[in-house]
């Protein structure tokens, strides 16, 4: 049976499937109560950093690098559309512009790219154990952000996991489907706060939120079921329980079984005073609140926990070329309004420069929301690109995004055009002879790709089915002179039929098709 995931886009999500619509699962945050005691000793170093000073000094911008790692499964599909990353940025400094700090997309070090994109493997993509792999990609100077398809922790808690930050790694991973610009989901600002040693306004109450199921109903125990003091609503206690922030008002979980952004179920603290906690809190579980804040301690909190010295990694001494990308409405110059292309295999785009822009995002699909199977996207500092993986005989929309390193919040324009049924094929020089083996090839079983090469060339190799759908991505190979032999995964070709395999480097490129058997 076909699932369908619905979302319904709010702090942390209702998620449910059509064998599921009955008792949909709740989506929660992945970072646990002993996580959050892991990391509590940061937090009450930062709280006392704080004290007697009030709000940290927000005067001056300061920048934060981040890394995005866009995660694909085996056959390197399924990643999170860029365009996604970039909203979500957007975002992020909106919910931090109060403390003054702005995050960036910082290229890597060693392949030197604004987003990872090396990391193909279910085991990251679908439950994070391979963790060595997610270590080895790691950014050694920014905050690391896996998006995944699913995010596995054993938090404990009912409900999917949408998110989590792991203290002892010191990244955050997050469902690629948490990825937008919406202010209305605080998914990934949440995990920040997290990074930067907040705990859930409701610490200790993680596993079992507080509701007429106690027998204590409506007065709540003195201690959580996770061992935590349980907060007053007169603040007597607040420096030693819950989150041990006093401008927090307690919070027993309210969030989690809650159908709106507000709580009247009539609960009450120990001392027997009605609790009124704070819905739109960054750090509860409320869903549907039209915006969702950090209060002032918890801002100064992040402010302490950036200043320490645990953070010295992320010292740097960027300055955003333009902080304001104003993208004109006559951006895209060629080609335009549906115009036809000489080849489908060869097709150039360009567009005009951009005051303030040093890369540019350029998307294509069969669709206008570039949502499709046949989405693919380009990041470029030219005003040109040449596309070479585009179908014969295709209506395309193409867009063009404009955007730096800080900037990512700017408007794309968009249009179309038809490719032929024309190939500009050229052949690779430096490409002696290559084969496939075996073929036919039997479904769940690797394809051997041999390659005799009469000089040391750079390429892709990609792969297609018989609807044009790319099934597979190896891009930057670096093809060594003489014999050489690479095997694409099983998982690019799980369905019986006919397949494409593709290279494509050095102004050339090659294909052979493949069959594929049960």
């Amino acid at each position: 049976m076909k699932k369908t995931l619905l979302l319904v886009v709010s702090s942390f999500l209702w998620i449910s499937s059509a064998a599921l619509l009955a008792q949909p699962l709740r989506g929660v945050c992945g970072t646990s109560l002993e996580d959050q005691l892991f990391m509590e000793p940061r937090l009450l170093a930062n709280l006392e950093r704080t004290s007697g000073s009030g709000v940290q000094e927000r005067g001056s911008i300061q920048y934060v690098p981040v890394h995005f790692h866009l995660v694909g499964d085996n056959a390197g599909q399924g990643r999170v559309l860029e365009s996604r990353v970039l909203d979500q940025l957007c975002a992020l400094n909106e919910a931090f512009a109060p403390m003054n700090i702005r995050f960036f997309l910082r290229p890597h070090p060693v392949h030197g790219k604004l987003f990872n994109y090396n990391i193909n493997n279910n085991n990251v993509y679908d439950n994070q154990t391979a963790w060595f792999t997610m270590q080895s990609q790691r950014h050694p100077n920014a905050i690391n952000v896996y998006i995944v398809n699913q995010a596995a922790t054993n938090s404990n808690q009912t409900g999917v996991t949408l998110a989590y930050y792991n203290p002892q790694r010191d990244w955050i991973v997050s469902r690629k489907d948490q990825i937008n610009g919406s202010k209305s989901n605080s998914t990934l600002p949440h995990e920040f706060g997290h990074f930067f040693s907040l705990q859930h306004t409701f610490f200790g109450w993680e596993s079992k939120p507080f509701d007429n199921s106690f027998p204590s109903w409506p007065n709540a125990p003195a201690t959580s079921p996770g061992g935590v003091a349980t907060e007053r609503v007169n603040g007597t206690n607040c420096t030693t329980a819950a989150d041990k922030i006093c401008d927090t008002p307690p919070d027993y979980n309210f969030g989690f079984g809650a159908t709106g952004c507000s709580y009247n179920g009539g609960a009450r603290d120990p001392l027997g005073e009605l609790v009124s906690p704070m819905a739109n809190n960054m750090m509860g579980y409320f869903n549907f609140c039209s915006e969702y804040v950090f209060t002032e301690q918890q801002r100064s909190v992040i402010l302490a926990d950036r200043a320490s010295n645990q953070r010295n990694y992320l010292n740097n001494n960027f300055s955003p070329i333009a902080t304001e990308i104003n993208t004109p409405t006559q951006l895209l110059i060629a080609p335009v309004g549906g115009a036809n292309v000489p080849f489908f295999d060869e097709v150039t785009v360009e567009w005009r420069s951009v005051v303030g822009a040093n890369y540019y995002l350029v998307e294509f699909d069969i669709v206008g929301s570039f949502s499709s199977s046949f989405a693919q996207a380009f990041i470029t500092s030219d005003t040109s690109l040449v596309v070479r993986t585009l179908q014969p005989n295709r209506n395309y929309q193409w867009r063009v995004r404009p955007f730096n390193e800080y900037v990512t919040c700017a408007a794309a324009r968009q249009s179309s055009f038809r490719t032929s049924g024309t190939s500009a094929n050229r052949e690779i020089e430096a490409l002696a002879r290559w084969h496939l083996a075996p073929n036919p090839l039997k479904a769940g079983v690797p394809l051997q790709l041999w390659v005799e090469t009469s000089a040391p060339f750079q390429g892709d190799v990609l792969v297609f089915d018989a609807a044009g759908r790319l099934t597979y991505a190896q891009r930057g190979w670096y093809f060594t002179t003489g014999k050489q032999t690479l095997e694409l995964p099983a998982e690019a070709f799980s369905q019986a039929g006919l397949y494409f395999v593709l290279l494509q480097g050095s102004g050339g490129r090659s294909a052979q098709r493949i069959a594929v058997v049960r």
